[in-house]
């Protein structure tokens, strides 16, 4: 009987153990910026881009968010504007899947979707980007949302940067 109760209290300890550590792992997952770039460029500039992006809006087919629904006119109307964030994963466990939403300005018309999948894995750090479109005498400053999922549960961070 002794021996039985030993393998109990044993096997409490463990799972009491793997427990907590579980929840630690949880508790110290943490996605922070450590750093950011706003780079703005008339869609004259980028040509190519803009011809690509009118073409995806005329035929339905484009991928991405739109905030108006406004059709485009000419490109020496826009500009481009790509944030492009350097996420920190100081967690022990990779993060899955990272996405970069930009908060509209009244003056943007769109952001361009990212199709790739983003991960960091433990203890490193990576760049995500934003591509938005917008009026080409719109400031950079804008309110970004960084949404991360650490073992299928999501996390968000929300911050203003530009300028």
């Amino acid at each position: 009987m002794r021996i039985l109760k030993s393998v109990m209290i044993l096997m409490i300890a463990l799972v009491v153990l793997a427990l907590l550590l579980v929840g630690y792992f949880f508790l110290t997952a943490r996605v922070t910026i450590a750093a950011y770039k706003a780079e703005g460029a008339l869609a004259t500039q980028r040509q190519e881009l803009y011809d690509e992006v009118a073409t995806q809006l005329r035929q339905d087919a484009f991928i991405g968010t739109r905030f108006s629904s406004t059709p485009l006119a000419a490109a020496d109307q826009y500009a481009f504007i790509t944030y492009t964030l350097r996420l920190s994963n100081q967690c022990l466990v990779p993060i899955d899947m990272i996405e970069v939403q930009v908060v509209p300005n009244a003056s943007d018309v769109l952001q361009i979707g990212d199709l790739s999948v983003r991960h960091l894995e433990a203890k490193s750090q990576g760049d995500v980007t934003a591509t938005i479109l917008t009026a080409k005498d719109s400031h950079t400053i804008r309110e970004l949302i960084v949404t991360y999922y650490v073992w299928g549960i999501s996390f968000s961070i929300r911050e203003t940067y530009g300028g």
